[in-house]
């Protein structure tokens, strides 16, 4: 016999709508089965006892005439999950867990790419200070690195609203969750850029020309790695820029 949904959640049958939402969020946290000693059988009890409770007429046709009169909600074939996110924030669980499936991922970069420069040297070479030219990106002057139009600024994403993530309905073998996500509108910034500038494209970034000057030792191996922080690509928008590695090798 399917059990009481009213026991399931630990509430009496006077008990208001703000106090089954209480119970459900507390006991869907305790059982919920991405969390250390979860539990998946009775984390779908608990969803379904809460999609017949949290329904108004399912509710209603429930305790009048019990799991009969659920109409398919409450221990009904394949138990579907709730989905009333208007009444309920499925958020606020599994925003606690990073989100069900993982939380929002950030689209931009935040840092620029690494880069290596390989060099081959002769014996006329060693113990010589070396000057080499290589293509990166530096940070755009138009915009000092914001990708913004003079004149212009930054506005807050309409479909997020500054958030930088959305939730969305995903439907699972165990039922429907609100899937934390990057907001596809502004790629996680919270933020876009209508007027983008003209030099860098709203990247923050263009390309140039650059040197390094190397200093090769005079007892050379046959390979010798140097490495210079913050040499490599600008990052985009302002990030921090990548490294450069450059290998010295003789022929």
């Amino acid at each position: 016999m399917p059990k009481d949904p009213y026991d399931i959640l630990g509430v009496s049958r006077t008990a208001s709508a703000a106090d089954i939402k209480k119970a459900y969020r507390t006991l869907a946290h305790q059982y919920h089965p991405d969390k250390k000693g979860g539990d998946e059988a009775r984390f779908k009890e608990v969803n379904e006892a809460y999609q017949t409770l949290s329904n108004a007429k399912k509710k209603e046709s429930y305790d009048r005439f019990g799991h009969a009169g659920a109409q398919g909600g409450f221990g009904a074939a394949g138990g579907q999950y709730s989905q009333d996110f208007g009444d309920f924030d499925m958020g606020n669980i599994f925003d606690m867990f990073g989100g069900f499936g993982g939380g929002a991922r950030q689209a931009r970069p935040e840092k620029g790419e690494d880069l290596h420069l390989a060099v081959q040297l002769t014996k006329k070479d060693l113990g010589k200070r070396k000057v080499y030219e290589f293509d990166a990106f530096q940070a755009c002057d138009d915009c000092t690195a914001s990708g913004v139009a003079k004149g212009s600024k930054r506005e807050t994403c309409s479909q997020c609203q500054g958030q930088g993530r959305v939730r969305q309905a995903v439907r699972t073998p165990l039922g429907t969750f609100a899937q934390v996500v990057a907001c596809d509108q502004c790629q996680g910034e919270g933020s876009v850029i209508k007027d983008r500038c003209r030099t860098c494209g709203g990247t923050g970034r263009t390309k140039a020309r650059r040197t390094i000057e190397v200093h090769v030792p005079k007892d050379l191996p046959g390979q010798y790695l140097i490495a210079y922080p913050k040499q490599g690509n600008a990052g985009p928008q302002g990030t921090s820029p990548g490294d450069l590695t450059v290998t010295l090798q003789m022929k």
